[in-house]
């Protein structure tokens, strides 16, 4: 073995024990011992660069647990020793960031996670930075500051601003119309207990996406958010994202009601990827269930068991029946993927418009030759010239056949 990977590897256990003897005698302090060792470390009222006031309630946090309140021990020592070997790690955190933080199990995804808040944090401090350098360029030219009503050239302008409030008013009418005479669509926001904290995130972040392509719509769904708590995570994010989706002048029917109870049971149709039935010809007089979640590690069928448990008519979309999929690209789609391709199949009944929608990652390309190249080989005779196009040509037609 090399003396300078043999160095390292030395250096990273001798790393790791020091480490593990730090963390035993920490885990034998008293919790506010703890917390006092760290503060008269620094006489700036500082742990490192966290400030105080970013320290977590401890009682808030750990609601008295030992257990809980052992793991926040870590947790704190685990990033005063990543900032101090020069680590990113955020210098402000807030108490939902701490609650992720505990409820993550090992090391490497609290570090992950560290890191995520920290590019946020980053991004913000940029843009800071950006605009005071631009707000300080602007007073050394001595530019004026135009009224906000002054545009086009020399602010002349035979058109009337179109602001952004008229256009929200524009598009909010459109919806309100949808909820009297509209085709209702529900979205099934029951999934909470199945997604982690981040998985929640970007599930409000494709609901709001999901909104705001269905109002922009020429013909928009009467949504439906139904099973909507307002103490789940997801609907709690929805709501920072919004601002007033719950108001009852916001047009957006969001209840904590089942469709069950809103709906006759014959009408339901649950969308979902694992059952065997394709939806091939749209119903205009149905309602049709999204299920809201997002789930990138397991893909367990929980929409086919609750719609099976439920007693639920099911179907899927046929995406392979009219797409060749790509190699190593999965087939699932977003929220706001899913309702762009209805609002379309609704509109003009035609799969090949509808299905632009999924993205052109998935889809295998024209020249793209399939994996098994012996099929190729096979099919390619020897007084015929076929290429890599031909060969797809054929397969296409393989499956428009079938």
């Amino acid at each position: 073995m090399n003396s300078a990977v043999r160095a390292g590897f030395l250096f990273r256990r001798l790393h790791r024990c020091v480490f593990r003897q730090i963390e035993r005698r920490v885990l034998a302090l008293p919790l506010l011992n703890f917390h006092t060792l760290l503060i008269q470390r620094d006489c700036h009222a500082s742990v490192g660069n966290l400030e105080i006031t970013d320290i977590p309630d401890i009682k808030d946090l750990t609601q008295g647990d030992p257990t809980l309140e052992k793991k926040l021990k870590v947790i704190i020592l685990e990033m005063d020793i990543w900032r101090q070997e020069g680590e990113r790690v955020p210098t402000q955190l807030k108490p939902a960031d701490w609650k992720e933080l505990i409820s993550l199990e090992s090391r490497s995804a609290r570090k992950k996670y560290l890191l995520f808040i920290w590019k946020k944090e980053m991004t913000k401090s940029n843009e800071k930075r950006k605009k005071e350098l631009k707000r300080i360029d602007r007073e050394k030219l001595d530019i004026p500051v135009r009224d906000r009503d002054a545009y086009g050239l020399g602010g002349n302008t035979i058109f009337m601003r179109i602001r952004e409030s008229t256009m929200t008013n524009y598009l909010n009418g459109k919806l309100i119309e949808a909820m009297q005479f509209g085709q209702e669509l529900v979205v099934d926001c029951g999934y909470d207990q199945y997604m982690t904290r981040r998985e929640a995130k970007n599930c409000a972040k494709q609901l709001m996406l999901l909104f705001s392509d269905n109002r922009m719509h020429i013909n928009p769904f009467n949504l439906y958010f139904c099973n909507a708590r307002k103490e789940s995570e997801s609907i709690k994010e929805f709501g920072k994202l919004l601002c007033i989706p719950f108001e009852p002048h916001f047009p957006l029917n969001i209840t904590e009601k089942s469709y069950l109870d809103l709906f006759p049971k014959q009408n339901l149709v649950y969308l979902t990827p694992h059952c065997r039935e394709e939806l091939l010809h749209y119903d205009h007089n149905a309602v049709y269930i999204i299920g809201a979640m997002v789930d990138k590690v397991h893909n367990e069928p929980l929409s086919l068991a609750r719609a099976k448990e439920q007693g639920l008519k099911m179907a899927k979309l046929p995406l392979d029946r009219y797409l060749s999929w790509g190699s190593g690209s999965g087939k699932s789609l977003t929220l706001n993927q899913m309702i762009m391709i209805l609002l379309d199949l609704k509109l003009s009944g035609d799969w090949s418009k509808a299905l632009k929608h999924v993205p052109s990652r998935k889809i295998m390309k024209v020249y793209q030759v399939d994996s098994s190249a012996k099929q190729f080989k096979l099919n390619k005779s020897k007084d015929e010239k076929s290429s890599p196009k031909d060969f797809y040509n054929q397969l296409l037609l393989k499956k428009m056949k079938k």
